[in-house]
């Protein structure tokens, strides 16, 4: 090697290192964002999963209460979707049990339009409840095959954040028979049915 040979290439190497240390820099800088990003990531992840944990958790609770109630109740998702129901609301509602696994807001309204005294009544009530899902509303039906319900609809949150409603119906129609009769009786004979009263006090 002769002289202008090992000269350029003791002037070359200085460069060289530094363009490596410069690229060497880069690579670190980019590892380091890349970890920031897996880091946030992870971080969100753990997040998520945590509250898919604690949904599966509620509705396991819901479904549990929902099971081992006397009323007929369903709880619907925002969208208008049967999240669950138990046996007594297909039972009262005389919903077969081939079109419970398709069940949504559309067919379950059909469904009891056609069972419901009062269709428009009940029309309202079904479009309040979507109009105003953040209210609770009660009402009470008289059906076409003569029994009587206590409808309650309660709207479902979680982490203050709306998911849904639960629709419970209650057939109360002895006792709704039993009240008409005490009114038949007051208006007939009102000491008899007062003295009746103050002995059951």
């Amino acid at each position: 090697m002769d002289e202008l040979e090992t000269f350029e290439a003791e002037t070359q190497a200085p460069d060289l290192v530094n363009r490596l240390t410069r690229e060497l820099a880069e690579m670190h800088r980019t590892i380091a964002t890349i970890q920031r990003k897996l880091t946030n990531t992870t971080r969100s992840l753990e997040m998520r999963t945590q509250e898919l944990m604690e949904s599966r958790a509620a509705l396991a609770l819901l479904q549990a209460t929902l099971d081992v109630s006397q009323e007929g109740t369903i709880a619907m998702g925002y969208f208008g979707r049967a999240m669950h129901f138990n046996a007594r609301f297909l039972e009262i509602w005389g919903i077969p049990a081939h079109k419970a696994s398709v069940l949504n807001d559309a067919a379950l309204l059909a469904i009891q339009l056609t069972q419901v005294k009062d269709p428009a009544r009940f029309l309202d009530f079904a479009q309040a409840r979507r109009a105003r899902p953040d209210e609770a509303r009660h009402e009470i039906f008289e059906l076409t095959d003569g029994r009587v319900l206590d409808c309650r609809v309660m709207p479902q949150k979680m982490r203050n954040r709306r998911v849904g409603s639960v629709t419970s119906c209650r057939d109360i129609t002895e006792y709704d028979r039993l009240e008409r009769l005490v009114t038949i009786l007051e208006s007939e004979m009102p000491a008899i049915v007062a003295e009746a009263k103050a002995t059951m006090l």
